[in-house]
C-alpha cells in the first residue's frame, strides 16, 4: 500500500476543523495515521483507548459485513467516532466534536474513503 499517498489523503481530512483525530485502521496491522502532534483532541486518551481496541472491533464488523454494514458511529463522551469501512479488514476512522456538522463530514469521509479505495486498487 502507498502509505506516504494514504497519508497525504489522511492529512488533507484532518485538516477539516471538526475532524480531530483520522486514521486508517487495518485489522492485526499497525494503523497509518497523521503524526498524533497533528491531531486537536482535548483528551488523547480517547484516541489510545480506540487504538488499541481496533482489533476487537473488527471481529465485531467481520460479523455484521455480510449484512451490509457500511458505517458505525458511536459516541464517547464529547466525542463522535466515524468509522467508514473500505473492506472488511481496513477502515477510515475519524474522531470529530460529537455535535459536529455529520452531514457535512460524511462527504468528506466519503470523498476519503474514495480516494484510498482507489489508491488500494492501484497496488493490486
Amino acid at each position: 500500500m502507498p502509505e506516504e499517498t494514504m497519508l497525504s489523503v489522511l492529512e488533507d481530512l484532518l485538516r477539516e476543523e471538526d475532524v480531530l483525530a483520522v486514521m486508517l485502521a487495518r485489522k492485526n496491522e499497525i494503523s497509518i495515521m497523521p503524526s498524533p502532534e497533528k491531531f486537536k483532541l482535548k483528551n488523547p486518551a480517547v484516541f489510545n483507548l480506540l487504538q488499541s481496541t481496533m482489533n476487537e472491533f473488527f471481529a465485531v464488523i467481520e460479523k455484521f459485513s455480510e449484512q451490509g454494514l457500511d458505517k458505525v458511529y458511536f459516541e464517547l463522551g464529547e466525542y463522535e467516532v466515524m468509522f467508514f469501512l473500505i473492506s472488511g479488514d481496513t477502515a477510515l476512522v475519524a474522531i470529530t466534536p460529537a455535535l459536529a456538522n455529520r452531514g457535512f463530514l460524511e462527504v468528506e469521509m466519503e470523498n476519503s474513503r474514495r480516494a484510498v479505495k482507489k489508491l488500494i486498487s492501484l497496488v493490486r
